[in-house]
């Protein structure tokens, strides 16, 4: 469905029919108690100020500030930190670059303003079904917002989404379940896994999360994901209270599996600095953790029924160096966090001025690999509309297969590209390629569209050897004559 023929709504107006979600659960929720925080959360520019001037984490000049204020960059996405990521911010380079706004990202506003299309994919509000697995939208904030942030125009209310009701949820799934089950769908499986994303739902009460949670359970959901950068932003949400209604949930639905998607981007997000940035190590030579991430992903970790996956972008200016990404990943595995993906930056409006061009990002990826255990290691993709494609290889060209001429010739001398389709809406092209001519400066899969030799997206055998094939036929041609 088009952006256009999309109803905008605002935040909050789904129905969220809270007493439905626990009419004869008194009991239950009852067990579940809430805590208050004060996460001292910086949000826009005069608050920031007034932050200042109150004696706050400085990492804005009073020039920055006029020049982000001239630039409108609140307009794109209002700068928002929690006190906590300010304070670590000020030893980290890395962190700083996260969350500083930059008047640069408004110099060039293209982009997707639905990036990957994923209103396509929307058959109900707040809800993307587009593998076996399905994203429930459930908070539009965050206790820190990412300047790269590609969920940036669900936070604004830019594009209409909403967030969902688990009501409407879980009607999807039970009626989509039952419908596979009796052969009225057949070009979807069944929904065994569940995304809740938003925002971050780790900034929702402890009710409020539970209700989905349970919601979901209740429709047959074996995977619940949790989509969060809480234990980076704020690890003190991981309370006893917060524990207790992750138990209680377990214990009402035991073969649930709850996977913690957690986005740690830079070591120094969980290794401990000293006030001037430096790692502390132990006796041995080991790095020593944050204390506060380390208790939250061990009480995490001691739950059979959790896991902890890492995923996260490569950002300029964050995390774009091959070392870094090295020690995030072995140290990362040594906390109990499994490696799952490294991204491409998203194709959103403003990307210009935070992206690392694709090659970039692939070359520091593949060096980061190099030392690392099979265990600890990571895949590098590009979340597209066509599903997630990982980038496989590289390929340095040869100046001499020019010669050849046409576009094939100068697509050899190039070099080429492979992707791989990792995870795709359709099982006839899961795992097929794309193979197109090297381009360096390409920031997304959009900078390799005219230059694509063997095209794995598209549905017919013929079509995908079509580019090909046009790149041949000079060459064809000539050997009919």
């Amino acid at each position: 469905m088009s952006l256009n023929a999309k109803t905008v709504r605002i935040a909050g107006s789904r129905p969220k029919k809270k007493a439905v979600s626990r009419q004869n659960k008194d009991n239950l929720y009852a067990r579940i108690d809430e805590s208050k925080f004060n996460r001292y959360v910086v949000h826009d520019l005069p608050r920031y100020r007034k932050y200042l001037s109150e004696g706050g984490a400085a990492i804005y000049s009073a020039d920055e500030l006029d020049a982000l204020e001239e630039a409108g960059v609140s307009d794109r996405l209002p700068p928002r930190a929690t006190g906590y990521y300010l304070d670590l911010a000020k030893r980290s380079d890395a962190v700083k670059n996260l969350i500083k706004a930059r008047p640069e990202e408004m110099d060039d506003l293209s982009g997707e303003a639905d990036p990957s299309n994923q209103l396509k994919y929307s058959p109900i509000p707040g809800l993307l079904h587009k593998y076996e697995l399905c994203l429930v939208y459930v908070v539009r904030t965050c206790s820190s917002w990412c300047r790269y942030c590609y969920r940036s125009d669900f936070l604004t209310g830019k594009t209409g989404k909403d967030t969902a009701s688990i009501h409407e949820v879980k009607d999807y799934i039970e009626t989509h379940n039952a419908k596979v089950e009796t052969g009225e769908i057949t070009d979807k499986p069944k929904v065994r896994e569940v995304l809740l994303s938003g925002g971050d739902p780790m900034v929702l009460s402890n009710r409020n999360l539970f209700d989905y949670l349970n919601g979901l359970a209740e429709a047959g959901v074996e995977v619940i994901r949790i989509g969060t950068k809480e234990m980076a932003f704020f690890p003190e949400r991981f309370d006893d209270n917060f524990f207790e209604m992750l138990d209680l949930f377990h214990e009402v639905h035991p073969n649930v599996l709850v996977a913690f998607m957690v986005h740690f981007t830079h070591a120094d997000e969980f290794l401990r600095l000293n006030e001037a940035g430096e790692y502390v190590r132990n006796e041995r030579g080991g790095y020593l953790r944050n204390p506060l991430v380390e208790r939250a992903a061990t009480r995490l970790k001691s739950r059979p029924f959790v896991t902890l996956e890492n995923q996260t972008p490569i950002i300029d200016g964050v995390n774009d160096d091959a070392d870094a990404l090295r020690l995030m990943q072995r140290e990362l595995k040594r906390m109990g966090v499994n490696n799952h993906y490294f991204f491409q930056c998203r194709e959103i409006e403003g990307f210009r001025a935070f992206a690392v061009p694709v090659e970039k990002a692939w070359k520091l990826h593949a060096e980061s690999q190099h030392g690392l255990s099979g265990i600890e290691r990571s895949r590098f993709a590009l979340s597209t509309e066509a599903g997630k494609m990982e980038m496989v290889s590289v390929i340095d060209g040869d100046e001499r297969l020019r010669a050849l001429g046409g576009e094939l010739g100068e697509a050899l001398a190039d070099g080429l590209v492979i992707f791989r389709l990792h995870r795709t809406p359709y099982s006839d092209r899961q795992s097929d390629i794309v193979i197109a001519r090297r381009n360096p400066d390409a920031l997304w899969i959009s900078g390799y569209e005219d230059r694509i030799l063997y095209d794995g997206r598209v549905h017919d055998a013929g079509d995908k050897w079509a580019p090909l094939l046009a790149a041949l036929a000079p060459a064809l041609l000539q050997a009919a004559e």
